[in-house]
């Protein structure tokens, strides 16, 4: 752990201690504590909690995307407005302008915790997607690498078949390696190809050689024929 992060695990856990002081202070300002305050208090806690616990996944998860950000937004637009929330219906009481049963205030406390609660199931769905899909592209990214190598290898191996296996090398390295399942087809067939090229060098087969980099260069064209469709 870095000394950046450590500060600003510091500074959140401060700020956390600030505000829990701060909605403590309110059993010293209101004239009567009541079932009403205790729990807006209570949910007060919860929510400076909940944007502290934000802080700290937000600080550990830096180099990731930008929606590890969203995690303590959610939350502090959640204290803010449940702490907003309080404030009128407590200050309502107090005054003795309106009074709103404690049961009614719990499960309008509630449903504003569930709401924000889905919306960070949500978000940690689509943190999840995003990770994967990344993945994939990675990996993709990766086999249409691998192959444009081991082309590379069969031509060092085989200069004397160069006139053939060059255009293969040069087809795949200026090739899109964008990733798609449509072109999962097309890929597999290019791999088949690549393999039977190797074994066609092991055996020094001239004519096999030939006849496999033309089938290459068809197939790498029918791919990118389709990945420009797509875009």
């Amino acid at each position: 752990m870095n000394a950046s992060m450590t500060g600003n695990k510091k500074y959140a856990t401060i700020i956390a201690l600030i505000l829990a002081v701060v909605a403590s202070l309110f059993f010293l300002i209101v004239p009567e504590v009541t079932p009403l305050f205790l729990i807006a208090y209570a949910f007060a806690l919860i929510g400076i909690g909940s944007f502290w616990l934000g802080s700290i996944y937000l600080f550990e998860n830096m180099n990731g995307y930008p929606w590890f950000a969203a995690f303590p937004a959610m939350l502090l637009r959640y204290l803010v407005i449940e702490v907003f929330f309080s404030a009128v219906f407590v200050a309502f009481e107090q005054t003795s302008v309106f009074r709103l049963p404690p049961v009614w205030f719990l499960v309008i406390h509630t449903v504003i915790a569930a709401y924000f609660a889905v919306h960070l199931i949500m978000l940690k769905g689509g943190k999840e997607h995003i990770e994967q899909r990344s993945a994939e592209i990675r990996e993709k990214t990766y086999e249409w690498a691998s192959l444009q190598t081991d082309v590379s290898a069969i031509l060092e191996q085989t200069p004397e078949a160069a006139k053939d296996i060059r255009p293969v090398a040069d087809a795949l390295r200026h090739s899109d390696p964008m990733n798609h399942l449509s072109l999962a087809s097309y890929e597999n067939g290019i791999k088949e190809s690549v393999v039977r090229l190797e074994q066609a060098v092991s055996e020094m087969d001239t004519e096999k050689i030939s006849a496999l980099c033309v089938a290459l260069l068809r197939q790498i064209k029918d791919r990118n024929n389709r990945v420009k469709i797509m875009k």
